[in-house]
Order: C-alpha cells, then structure tokens, then sequence
C-alpha cells in the first residue's frame, strides 16, 4: 500500500498541478485549532503523516486531526488513532476536486476546498495550510469578495487586481510558513467557488493577466466596497504616499446600495473623545460649534481643519463608522454623522466597478478607470490600459 501510494503522489506532481502556480493558504492562522476533520471528498486523497503512509480517505470515511497530550498531532482514520507526528498531509489524487474541512475546536462550520492540505504541530495549535493553484484561489476569492450574480466582465476585473495582490504580497506570511492567509488583510477566501460559473470563465479569461507600475513591479491594486463618490488619497488612511494611487471622482457610485449612511451618537461621549486625545479647545466658542457642525463635500484627511491635527480615520476607527467620509450635524441633542461610502475608500470602488460593468464597460476600461497610472500585463508583455 505504502508503494502504491507514493506512486500515486508522483503521478498527481506530474499531471495535476504542475500547469498552475501554486499557493500556500493559511486557514484562519490566528485560531488555536487542536481538533480538525475532513470529510466529503469528491475524490479519493492520501493521508500522509510526516513519512508514513496512514491510508486513502473517500466519501465512506473521514479523518480527525487533533493535538495529542505528547505534544505532536495524532490522527484518527477508521476507528484507528495514530500519534506522534509533526505534519500531516491530505493530497488529492485528481485534479479539480475538492474536500471539507471543518473543526470542532474551535467551532468552524464545514467548508469545501480544493487543492491539498497541510497540517504543521505548532505545539498547543495545529496550523492549517491549504497548497492550491492559484486560479482556483482567485475563484475563490471573487466569490468571497464580490459575491454572485455580477457581470463577467466586473469578474474580470476582480481577477486581475486579486491576482495583482496575491503576487505582490506572496510572501506576506513566508516565514509562518505559508505566502498568503484566508482574513481580508490578505483577501477574503472563505471557500471554494461553489456559484457562478461565470467566475471561473472570468479567471481563466484573465489567465496570467496583472497590474504593474511603471517600474514593471506589481501594482497596489487596493479596493474597498463603496468610495462615495470619491476614491481616497492613501496618505489619508495610511499616512505614505502609495506612488500610482490617487483621488479620484466617482459617479459610478454614488446610487448603489452601500453609497449612503447614518449614525448618531451621544454628545458627552462626542465631545470627550476630541477632549481626551486632541486637548480640543472646547472653551472656544467657534471651536466648540464646529464640533457639532462640520460639513465634508470632499474627502479631507483632517476633521474640520489641518490645525486640530484630529485625522478622519481615526473618528472611523473610535465609533466604527462605515469610512471616514461624513458629516456632523447636532440635532435634538443628539450628534448626527452623515456618510458616504463604506470602507477605505483607496483604489478600485467595487460597487463603482459593477455599476461600469451593467452599462457595458469592458474590464480594461474599468481598470484604466480607477487605476490610470498602472498598466496591465500579460506573461511579460505589457499593454497600456488605454488601448
């Protein structure tokens, strides 16, 4: 059984993921996992424990990873318990199928993936790592990050920056031992795409395709669901300069769903914030009523004036506000935000994007809108946006 498995493994090296780059996926890495299964495949996988052989998982069984007392994972495979081990691997043996995942400590409710699995003894945590091909990613990730029911071409889009980003952070978690992790800061990768197929069409359409600068280095292609209107400086929101990225008007928009917001908040809880942190000179009386009457009809890094030194993102970050595009207003005793957008606001305005894709821009003309100083790239070949 031992031969026949890793002639197996062979095989799938040579003919299965050898035509597509490949990209090592932490599983939600900040959870203490100690307990994990796989079950459902919709192929036959090899389980695979540091250097032995433990058997063949199929939809008749399932196999239970945990952190044994030892120190080291132990592996529970039809009615057997084997230990003692400092990785274990699930490896698919055809390509294009998938398996679920899920875990009981802590609580994760079941998700299909395809690609390989890793599974690395960190001690008290077992690291979960998910080695896919990277256009089976992006899949995923579109459909995490845009949802279902777009245009193709929007897709499009969306494959080309997440690609762009993917290759520009690869490294990002390297020396945790995988290159990108499933949380938004890297990009939302929930599960395989289990939807539209129009997604898959969209990537493969895309295949190879990114962003560059004009330094032939891979674009920051950053996006956010909503701009209001306008896309933002990324000095406002990370205080660098990101050379490429700049503020832009937006009408696509400015009608969508998440365009527009509103909150309201307790006055004394208002003004001590600014008091506490910015020694706010509320004994001033034109001071004090411009902090209960400031109006934005553009996005401003600072609140109300440069002078204050109170910046936007960090209002959105005290009373979690939906982006740092609003205005202020005091009305029945209570502070009245009114906002625009949702989200950073930097680069691409998904909801922008989508309203271009339902009038009929292409994807190139999408991306040569939000990003004009970039060029796209096709296997080493670089064409401007704009032709």
């Amino acid at each position: 059984m031992r031969v026949y498995a890793i002639a197996v493994f062979i095989c799938i090296q040579l003919q299965g993921y050898g035509f597509s780059q490949n990209v090592r996926i932490g599983i939600s890495p900040t959870k203490k996992f100690n307990h994990i299964c796989f079950n459902k495949p919709t192929t036959e996988y090899l389980v695979i424990a540091d250097s032995s052989f433990i058997g063949i998982l199929d939809a008749s069984c399932t196999c239970e990873i945990y952190t044994a007392a030892t120190g080291k994972l132990g592996v529970q495979f039809k009615g057997e318990r084997f230990s003692g081990y400092t990785a274990v691997r699930i490896i698919a043996t055809h390509y294009n199928h998938s398996i679920e995942l899920s875990s009981s400590s802590p609580v994760m409710r079941s998700r299909a993936y395809e690609g390989d699995f890793e599974m690395i003894n960190e001690g008290n945590k077992i690291l979960v790592i998910n080695d896919v091909p990277m256009e089976k990613y992006l899949a995923g990730v579109l459909e995490s990050e845009a949802g279902e029911g777009r245009k193709e071409e929007y897709y499009k889009v969306q494959a080309v920056i997440s690609r762009t980003f993917a290759l520009r952070s690869i490294d990002k978690h390297i020396k945790q031992g995988f290159n990108l992790c499933n949380q938004e800061h890297c990009q939302a990768y929930f599960h395989k795409r289990k939807g539209s197929p129009i997604i898959d069409s969209a990537v493969l359409a895309t295949r190879n395709q990114v962003l560059y600068d004009t330094k032939s280095k891979f674009a920051p292609t950053f996006f956010s669901a909503n701009c209001g209107g306008e896309t933002c400086n990324p000095v406002h929101v990370w205080n660098n300069e990101i050379p490429g990225l700049v503020s832009l008007v937006d009408t696509f928009c400015t009608k969508t769903k998440q365009s527009k917001w509103s909150c309201t908040i307790d006055p004394t809880e208002w003004k001590a914030f600014f008091v506490k942190n910015y020694a706010f000179p509320i004994d001033d009386s034109l001071s004090y009523n411009l902090l209960f009457s400031a109006s934005s009809e553009h996005r401003n890094a600072f609140f109300i004036h440069p002078g204050y030194g109170i910046p936007m993102r960090d209002i959105r970050e005290k009373f979690n506000l939906k982006s740092s595009f609003f205005s202020v207003k005091l009305e029945n005793n209570r502070v009245i935000l009114t906002g625009k957008g949702f989200g950073h606001g930097v680069g691409l305005c998904q909801e922008g994007a989508i309203e271009m894709a339902q009038l009929g821009y292409n994807y190139k003309q999408i991306l040569g809108f939000y990003f004009p100083n970039f060029i796209l790239g096709v296997s080493g070949n670089l064409s401007h946006l704009g032709q």
